[in-house]
């Protein structure tokens, strides 16, 4: 993407400002069919607009083909050598194409592992919770069998909480271990984020964790999210030990 970007620096600085995602389904049409602005501006609007049809798989954005031909006609693009960068634009865009049905194939066959293992069905019943990041964690602490408690996870993982002490001076705030997997570390983290958002479990008890008194320690940015990596940690050895699906927790009444 940022090859292609540069590139369009050069031949057609104006390309993206159009279209933002140069590699989007009409956006990478037109680069495969006319890429020059020169080779553009010499067609009449609904000519171009009917190639560019043709090719396209699907709807394309008229309005966006309609402004690309209209600044296509006072571009400031380079002209010499226009043809060859030209060609390695249209490499570079059939390239990510295949790249991107590549990664697509890639996730299906992930989905399908992931059913087949034993634990998938247990994890897969969080809510927020990815096929991909189930997939991720599974490859990286292979079968719950092998474990005892939700700590050998946490440890596994390297963000089980740690004290740092230099010159008898401790630390604000407290780091992690860092000793784990990093790919697992960076799975149960990206496998968080959406659920902090998503998850209405996580996201109350991570807002819980940010507004609690001074006193309490509150914690806030990076530091909920490493605890809210060990919290998935511990519901998914658990669900897979008692061999049940997720649910979401019933709100009490306050005073309860």
């Amino acid at each position: 993407m940022n090859l292609i970007k540069s590139l369009l620096d050069g031949l057609f600085p104006e390309f993206t400002q159009v279209f933002k995602n140069p590699c989007g389904q009409t956006a990478a049409t037109v680069l495969r069919i006319c890429i020059g602005p020169r080779a553009i501006a010499v067609m009449a609007e609904s000519e171009f607009e009917d190639a560019v049809k043709a090719v396209c798989q699907g709807r394309v954005m008229k309005r966006k083909l309609q402004a690309l031909h209209h600044v296509a006609r006072t571009s400031i693009g380079i002209e010499a050598g226009a043809e060859s960068v030209s060609s390695e634009v249209s490499f570079l865009i059939e390239n990510h194409r295949l790249i991107e049905q590549r990664l697509l194939l890639m996730k299906e066959t992930l989905a399908r592992l992931v059913h087949l293992t034993y634990e998938g069905k247990y994890l897969l019943s969080i809510i927020g919770l990815s096929y991909i990041s189930v997939a991720g964690m599974l490859a990286e602490l292979g079968s719950f069998s092998s474990y005892q408690n939700a700590k050998q996870l946490i440890k596994m993982a390297g963000s089980n909480p740690t004290e740092s002490e230099s010159g008898g001076k401790r630390r604000s705030h407290t780091p992690i271990s860092k000793q784990g997997r990093p790919v697992l570390r960076h799975c149960g983290w990206t496998a968080v984020i959406p659920m902090l958002r998503f998850n209405s479990d996580f996201r109350d008890w991570a807002k819980k964790l940010r507004e609690r008194p001074a006193h309490a320690n509150p914690i806030n940015g990076r530091e909920v999210v490493v605890a809210a990596v060990n919290k998935l940690l511990r519901l998914a050895f658990a669900l897979v030990k008692k061999q049940t699906f997720y649910r979401t927790p019933v709100p009490q009444p306050a005073g309860t």
